[in-house]
């Protein structure tokens, strides 16, 4: 009898693609489980910058007060709420609009009592403006350079003369 020995598969042929097949199974996992950790690190940053955005504005704290009938002066306390990120006063914006007007910087004459506010502390703002007289409106936006901005719209009374702005 002739027995053909390239005719059995033995058993260190059967390991070698066993091994091929477990490199190449692991090298596989690799390349997954570092895609996945890659993707759970970037919604993770997506999440914190989304909270330090949400916790970063400002708000008015109290009224709004006018110097006479046509303002000139506008005088108001902003904060940041408890659980917020500390601001800068010089990186918050003041955009300033009458009677629907398209808003513009409010940046001559602005002063302000602290150089950064943390969170619970208020401080005393101080805009030059131009109008508007009595029975007129305007919008005052609060806009920090992170995080929501906050829009304040008032109507001056027909007889209002200075003080509190309703």
């Amino acid at each position: 009898m002739d027995m053909k020995k390239e005719a059995a598969f033995t058993g260190l042929e059967a390991a070698i693609v066993l091994i091929a097949f477990v490199v190449v199974a692991a090298v596989f996992s690799y390349v997954m489980l570092g895609a996945g950790f890659f993707a759970t690190q970037k919604s993770q940053e997506v999440t914190y910058s989304g909270v330090k955005q949400a916790t970063s504005n400002v708000v008015l704290d109290g009224q709004l007060y006018g110097d006479a009938a046509t303002l000139t002066k506008l005088t108001f306390y902003v904060r940041v709420p408890e659980g917020g990120e500390a601001v800068k006063m010089k990186d918050i914006t003041f955009l300033y609009g009458i009677n629907n007007a398209v808003a513009t910087k409010a940046t001559t004459g602005t002063t302000y009592d602290a150089e950064s506010l943390s969170p619970g502390e208020r401080t005393k703002v101080e805009l030059t403006v131009t109008g508007p007289a009595a029975g007129c409106k305007f919008t005052l936006e609060i806009k920090p350079s992170v995080g929501a901005s906050t829009l304040v719209q008032r109507t001056l009374a027909s007889g209002y003369t200075g003080g509190v702005i309703i």
